[in-house]
C-alpha cells in the first residue's frame, strides 16, 4: 500500500456496493460424517500411529447411532442435526477429551495389546490416570456454564414420588433410578446402589415414595452378607448434600413406615 497520512483526501475514486447471502456450511450427512470420522485429526496425529481417526469401519456406524439414541444428535432427512444439549457438551468438556488424537492413540495402543505388545491392564490403567487427572483438574463449576443444561424432567418422565430433600422439586422415577428434576442439585437415589445391592434389595416406587416423606422406611428381608441370613431393618436416609447415605436402625424397625407394616 502506498504510504498515507491522516487528513489525506483522495478524489476519482470508484466505491461500489455488492450485496449477497451468506450460506452456513452444510449440513452432516452419515456418509460425510463417516468419511471425516475415518480421517480425523489425521494431521496432528504422528505418522507412526498405525490406526487413526474416531472408531473402526465396523464400529463408526454404532457411534452415530448411540448419538442418536442417547439425545445428542437427530435426523432430519440425510441431515444429522447436533441437539441442544450436544453443542453445550461441547462447549464444557476439557480439549483432551474432544481430540481425535485421544481416541487414534486409544486405538493403536488397543493393537498393541491384541500383538501382546503391551497388557490390557496398562492400557486400562492409563485410561483411568487420564480420567483421574481431567476431574481433578476441571472440579470447580464455571458460572458461565452453570445454565447450560436446563433444568426440566423428561417428557416421559413419571408421576413426582415426592420432593426432593435438597432442594424441594420433584423427584420421578427413570430406568435406572430416582432422581430429582433439578439437575444441577444432583440428588438422586440409584437402582443398583452399593447399599442396596449388599441387601439384595432393589428401590421401588414405594420405598423411595416412604424415604422422602418420612426419611426412613421400616423393610423386611434384608440380607446380611455376614451371616447368609435376612433380617429386618428401618431405612434411613441419610442426605449429606454431597452424597445420598443410608443407614440402619434396628432400635424401631417394629414402627412400620409403610402402610402399618414392614415394607417387603
Amino acid at each position: 500500500m502506498p504510504k498515507i497520512s491522516e487528513g489525506q483526501s483522495f478524489s476519482n475514486v470508484r466505491v461500489s456496493i455488492k450485496e449477497g447471502l451468506t450460506r452456513p456450511p452444510k449440513r452432516f450427512t452419515e456418509d460425510t460424517l463417516l468419511a471425516l470420522m475415518a480421517s480425523a485429526g489425521a494431521e496432528e496425529t504422528d505418522r507412526s500411529v498405525e490406526r487413526r481417526g474416531i472408531g473402526t469401519a465396523a464400529t463408526r456406524a454404532a457411534i452415530i447411532e448411540k448419538l442418536i439414541k442417547t439425545g445428542m444428535a437427530t435426523r432430519e432427512k440425510k441431515s444429522l442435526i447436533p441437539t441442544q444439549n450436544a453443542i453445550h457438551l461441547i462447549a464444557i468438556l476439557p480439549d483432551a477429551l474432544k481430540s481425535a488424537q485421544l481416541t487414534a492413540e486409544w486405538e493403536n495402543m488397543l493393537l498393541r495389546v491384541e500383538k501382546g505388545e503391551t497388557s490390557g491392564e496398562t492400557f486400562l490403567n492409563g485410561i483411568s490416570a487420564m480420567i483421574t487427572d481431567a476431574v481433578k483438574s476441571n472440579n470447580a463449576p464455571k458460572p458461565e456454564y452453570a445454565k447450560l443444561f436446563a433444568a426440566s424432567a423428561p417428557k416421559d418422565a413419571g408421576v413426582p414420588l415426592g420432593s426432593c430433600p435438597r432442594c424441594g422439586a420433584p423427584v420421578r422415577e427413570a430406568p435406572r433410578g430416582f432422581f430429582c428434576d433439578e439437575r444441577n442439585c444432583g440428588f438422586k437415589i440409584w437402582s443398583d446402589g452399593k447399599f442396596f445391592t449388599s441387601k439384595r434389595k432393589t428401590p421401588d416406587a414405594a420405598l423411595v415414595t416412604v424415604l422422602l416423606k418420612e426419611g426412613r422406611c421400616a423393610v423386611s428381608g434384608l440380607y446380611s452378607q455376614r451371616t447368609g441370613k435376612t433380617y429386618d431393618a428401618v431405612i434411613v436416609l441419610d442426605d449429606t448434600g454431597k452424597h445420598v447415605n443410608f443407614k440402619l436402625d434396628f432400635n424401631h424397625r417394629d414402627s412400620g413406615q409403610y402402610g402399618g407394616g414392614l415394607l417387603e
